[in-house]
């Protein structure tokens, strides 16, 4: 089954269950802070004078505070942000710590709350608005606004942002714990490097100029810029190369100078746990042409010169902004960025959906701007900047629509956006429903492209792997030369993720256009799979000689009987009829229970001549054919604690509140298990591949087929890398296991 899954749209449109969310920006929200002090205000300019240049200190003070009605005791207050905050004004941005003092506060799964307080914005809504048109193309932050109160007092409209923190870390890239940074410098220099991911010999240069959130990482952060700067021809390696050029190509097609652009600052980097680096856009109130300066000009920048940025400023500033330079000096990354652009202005500006929702957002505020005590503007600058210019020379600042309307105009000028793009029609699958780990054929036809590239994965925070695209008759394609471009990919059980990119010399395209942000999903037909394990059964479930032994579960997700005749079951993917299941059936969406308990004694059928690990192994089921139906690599076990799919039957694997026998319903977080995994590259990989650690390891490498038949092994004794040679390997799909249970795909052409 194929399907489109689109990103989370911050729209207007508020349905059931979303209207209290935090940051819903179809109401305005209210907050209310009660401090503990009389002399609040004395305290928090105290603390912020003791910031050493980041305008907040590493203080806060108590106050009890009140969100939508909700009381939170104990929290921690401290101002936020550089420029904007300024201790002779009484509208300064907050940072709220709900689990300051009481362990465990948080609204909505937040403990942080980030009050912006819409400095140099006339409008007030270039920061709602440009996160919401970012979170259509990446993961960002969310926004909303929130009415603030301080001791009984209406102070003004703010920006709620979305705190750039583990919460969000966890949801967008399945981690929180490798090298996290925000970018921004301790001493901020004009024309300097600031946060620009130069490389720098010595790693203690990057403490002034980078702000670590994590634990470590400061050497992983050297390496990236390294790789970046003196080893770009292969940065994809390092670098989530496409949230990149979406962060790059948002900045510049709103003006956002305020950020990488200008000052290499303003946003953070997150070493994911597939090894690449992701960026995250970061405080945005300054997008729209709000910063007059781009990293080159002495005077504050004009309208004309705003309007008419360059899409390509700083692609030869190899040392000053390198992300830039190194990135779109490549012409395919260059055209992949373009087609980023285009999506951008066509889906925001040019069909004038932008002033729609800055409209619909200024109509909402209305009234609290309207009676704000402590407004930066006049009441009149609000209700003219979403059109027209307030300000001049160094104080002006564009009206949305004065700006964005002509440089949509002038961006169509530019040869690059008027180049022809290829046209990509819709992916043909074959078979249209397959099964798990079985070859698929992936055909579309493509015109005005001399190259097309498939890019697939398995896991929503794998990597996508790109693969060419042919048609030359030996793909799957029809005839050579006939306009359809094919692939073969082998699957595996989980759903896969992928798009389509062509391209000529001129342009490329993407499908969806909104790649890889968003994908197509084929899911393939589950039928037979191991549904739970339990490797360390101590009160589960006991069998007919009352004892409490490992066990496995199966479920038959179709509408029809199941013969197992034939069918085998192997811990061992070298000896994969290491059991077979005797001839019996499982019904229709019914469980079938296998003890691996090695026992002969017993009198019964279902009773396989092998035990689990509870360390970690594979697991493997195999059909009368010995193909491949399931395969599961599980790690470490815990007492009581099952391995299983969720959602029942389909659903990923996870650790499980025991359902012997039944449906699976709970996970259960298990904090013990911080396993060690590999990172693979290169990948896909030809003659050899490296597998690397992040820390020393003794342990047993496996490569296995899509047969699950072994292929090589290899041992790693007290060392983090090892580099193992792949040239007797057939092009195809395989799988990389240590003996801890982590499971790598890897792709050999």
């Amino acid at each position: 089954m194929m399907r489109l899954l689109l990103p989370t749209l911050f729209t207007f449109f508020a349905f059931s269950g979303f209207a209290q969310s935090l940051f819903n920006n179809a109401v305005v929200h209210k907050v209310e802070i009660e401090f503990f002090d009389d002399n609040w205000d004395h305290l928090l300019d105290s603390l912020a004078s003791d910031g050493f240049g980041t305008g907040s200190g590493t203080g806060r003070i108590l106050a009890h505070v009140t969100i939508n009605d909700t009381p939170f005791d104990s929290c921690g207050v401290r101002y936020k942000g550089n420029s904007s905050m300024d201790t002779t004004s009484n509208k300064n941005p907050f940072n709220i710590d709900l689990n300051y003092v009481i362990a465990g506060q948080e609204y909505q799964g937040k403990d942080k709350i980030k009050l912006a307080n819409c400095y140099t914005d006339p409008s007030v809504v270039r920061e709602a608005l440009t996160y919401e048109m970012a979170n259509y193309y990446m993961d960002a932050p969310r926004a909303s606004f929130v009415e603030l109160y301080i001791n009984g007092e209406y102070r003004g409209i703010y920006t709620n942002t979305e705190s750039v923190d583990n919460e969000f870390l966890d949801k967008h890239y399945g981690s929180s714990d490798n090298p996290f940074f925000k970018c921004d410098p301790v001493t901020f220099e004009l024309y300097g490097d600031n946060s620009n991911l130069a490389y720098h010999p010595d790693t203690a240069t990057y403490e002034d100029l980078y702000d670590m959130k994590s634990e470590y990482g400061y050497e992983a952060l050297q390496d990236l810029t390294y790789q970046l700067e003196l080893a770009p021809e292969t940065i994809e390696d390092y670098l989530d190369v496409d949230r990149a050029l979406w962060f790059l190509a948002l900045s510049s097609a709103l003006v956002h100078n305020d950020g990488y652009t200008a000052f290499g600052h303003n946003y953070y980097v997150y070493k994911m746990d597939n090894g690449k680096w992701s960026i995250v856009l970061w405080d945005v109130n300054m997008s729209f042409g709000g910063l007059l300066w781009n990293g080159t000009n002495l005077l504050p920048l004009g309208m004309d010169a705003l309007i008419e940025q360059d899409p390509y400023l700083h692609i030869e500033a190899y040392d000053f902004r390198p992300l830039i330079a190194h990135l779109l000096s490549r012409p395919r990354f260059k055209r992949m960025y373009t087609a980023h652009f285009k999506t951008i202005m066509e889906e925001q500006i040019a069909n004038g959906y932008y002033m729609e929702r800055a409209e619909f957002m200024h109509d909402l505020i209305d009234p609290y701007v309207e009676t704000e005590p402590y407004s930066h503007y006049p009441y009149a600058d609000f209700e003219a900047n979403l059109y027209d210019n307030v300000g001049f020379w160094a104080d002006l600042r564009p009206g949305l629509q004065a700006l964005m309307d002509p440089r949509d105009d002038y961006i169509n000028t530019l040869p690059e956006f008027n180049a022809t793009q290829p046209t990509i029609e819709p992916v043909v699958i074959s078979p249209a429903d397959p099964e798990p780990f079985s070859t698929v054929t992936f055909t579309a036809e493509v015109t005005d492209a001399n190259y097309v590239q498939f890019a697939y994965r398995f896991h929503e925070h794998d990597y996508f792997i790109w693969e060419t695209m042919y048609d030359d008759g030996a793909h799957g394609d029809g005839a050579a030369g006939d306009g359809v471009y094919g692939i073969m990919i082998p699957i595996t059980g989980a759903p896969m993720h992928y798009y389509i990119y062509a391209e000529n010399p001129e342009a490329g395209r993407f499908t969806p256009a909104r790649a890889a942000h968003e994908y197509f999903v084929l899911e393939p037909e589950k039928g037979l799979v191991i549904n739970e394990l339990s490797a360390k059964n101590v009160s589960i479930a006991m069998d007919e000689a009352g004892d409490y032994d490992d066990w496995i579960e199966f479920y038959n997700n179709t509408d029809e009987a199941i013969s197992l005749s034939g069918y085998t079951l192997s811990d061992d993917p070298g000896q994969p009829d290491k059991w077979t299941f005797p001839n019996i059936e499982i019904a229709a969406g019914d469980y079938l229970i296998v003890w691996a308990d090695d026992d002969s004694l017993i009198d019964d059928d279902l009773h396989a001549n092998f035990k689990l690990s509870a360390g970690g192994e594979t697991l493997t089921l195999y059909n009368a054919g010995g193909d491949v139906v399931d395969l599961v690599a599980f790690p470490d076990q815990f007492d009581d604690i099952t391995f299983g799919r969720y959602e029942n039957g389909t659903g990923p694997f996870d650790y499980l509140y025991p359902t012997f026998d039944a449906e699976n319903t709970s996970p259960v977080g298990v904090e013990e298990v911080e396993p060690i995994k590999p990172i693979i590259y290169p990948n896909p990989a030809t003659d050899q591949v490296t597998v690397q650690y992040e820390e020393t390891v003794t342990r047993s490498l496996m490569i296995y087929n899509m047969n699950g038949q072994l292929m090589m092994s290899a041992e790693l004794n007290e060392v983090n890398v090892i580099t193992l040679s792949i040239s007797d390997l057939s092009p195809g799909l395989y799988f990389i296991i240590d003996a801890e249970g982590n499971s790598e795909k890897l792709i050999v052409r």
